[in-house]
């Protein structure tokens, strides 16, 4: 008889697709954060109404589905959903002071962060070799830091390092949350973190609407981290983030899911090291478009963006090694 050896099934194309609208995407992101603060969007109340719309988008696709209010209530739910938030709110804090560029690759400092977060709390010690893509992460990303005006330094490292903790925060919290972990299907997930998000904004709009009324009676003092009420009203803030909401920041939650079930994590994860790639592309269409100024290409933003890259699969490859 003949042996027959198995194959392994093809990855599909459709996946690859995804992956790269979801790239795509998050380069579009970063532009249109930059056009948020043109516009003179306030970070909250632009981030705010932007996921609340998102999260809408994904329950109507989904419904509520079963064990909603026990989704809801998990403490969880609001990590997850606090972190999700304050990442997004401090990625637009970084781009408020240097390109969306730098600022994609400023935050990549995330990544060897997480590997040292993860060794000395939940001791998973890291590969040799991952070890290794993290410290050129960091050679890429220090001189790249190092390019960034004196004067702005304090509140783009500030941003930078709150961003990355926000983002660790979410990954370890989604990674433990049960419902999370026990979703199946694009679908489920998709619905969990509807309904995380959602309640999130909604408690998070209430808050900061009522803090604005505090200030503007006097309760409070003004504080640039509180939009004012012309600010939470302002027409153009409210367009752009309902906008963003329910084309840009939904298909990258919705194509990073899909994606991930038709290619696996670690394709969608050496498709993602590109995004400065897509967001260096997004930037010069929107500078060209006058829509956001033209930045300086500095000369170590190219050098710097090969070798991130290169950390970010010397990373992968170890873990598919292990």
């Amino acid at each position: 008889m003949t042996e027959q050896k198995s194959v392994a099934p093809p990855i599909p194309v459709s996946g690859w697709i995804e992956a790269g609208i979801y790239v795509v995407s998050i380069g579009v992101l970063g532009l249109i954060y930059a056009i948020g603060h043109q516009i003179g969007a306030h970070p909250i109340a632009f981030i705010l109404y932007a996921m609340v719309v998102s999260a809408l988008m994904l329950l109507a696709a989904t419904g509520p589905g079963p064990e909603a209010m026990r989704i809801i209530m998990a403490p969880q739910s609001w990590l997850v959903g606090f972190a999700t938030v304050g990442l997004e709110v401090f990625y637009y804090l970084t781009l408020m002071h240097i390109s969306p560029t730098t600022g994609s690759l400023l935050v990549r400092i995330a990544i060897p962060l997480a590997m040292v977060v993860g060794w000395l709390l939940f001791s998973r010690r890291p590969p040799r070799l991952a070890v290794a893509g993290g410290l050129t992460i960091l050679v890429g990303v220090v001189p790249l830091a190092l390019t960034v005006p004196a004067e702005l330094r304090t509140p783009v490292f500030s941003a930078v390092t709150a961003a990355a903790l926000t983002f660790i925060l979410r990954s370890f919290s989604s990674e433990f949350h049960p419902w999370n972990r026990r979703a199946q299907t694009v679908m489920e997930k998709l619905r969990v973190t509807g309904l995380v998000v959602l309640v999130t904004c909604v408690v998070g709009l209430l808050l900061t609407t009522l803090s604005s009324i505090a200030v503007g009676v006097g309760l409070l003092p003004p504080l640039p981290v509180i939009p004012t009420r012309a600010q939470m009203l302002h027409g153009p803030t409210i367009l752009l983030g309902t906008l963003v909401g329910s084309i840009v920041i939904t298909s990258i939650v919705v194509f990073s899911f899909s994606a991930v079930v038709k290619i696996r994590t670690e394709n969608l994860t050496a498709a993602s090291a590109f995004t400065p790639v897509t967001t260096l592309l997004a930037q010069m269409a929107g500078s060209a478009a006058g829509l956001i100024p033209a930045y300086a290409l500095d000369p170590e933003l190219l050098p710097s963006m090969v070798i991130v890259i290169g950390g970010v699969l010397l990373i992968l490859y170890a873990a598919g090694r292990r």
